[in-house]
């Protein structure tokens, strides 16, 4: 299953993407928020999460490149997304019964 890409909000400085923002909001239901910034003196990512449910007890992650940081947070929406899926989809199967 896919789902649609992600927007990202990048900040540039002399070339380098310092810091990365994403959000989305499904009919005020589904909230995530992606948040990547740069850290010069480690020469690393750091990818901070937030949302409801399980998403708010994701500690930062540290990536190598933002791109990597970009990947993981697209699986961890799409993990979010399939969840919510097959409950939508069992409640639907209930409801018909």
């Amino acid at each position: 299953m896919q789902f649609k890409d992600l927007e990202w909000k990048d900040v540039v400085s002399d070339g380098v993407t310092v810091c990365s923002h994403c959000e989305i909001n499904l009919c005020g239901v589904i909230k995530m928020e992606f948040r990547i910034n740069d850290e010069p003196e480690e020469d690393t990512y750091y990818q901070y999460v937030f949302g409801k449910g399980s998403l708010r007890r994701l500690p930062p992650e540290r990536y190598g490149s933002v791109e990597s940081a970009k990947n993981a947070a697209y699986r961890i929406y799409s993990n979010a997304m399939g969840r919510t899926k097959k409950a939508v989809d069992y409640l639907v199967v209930e409801d018909n019964y």
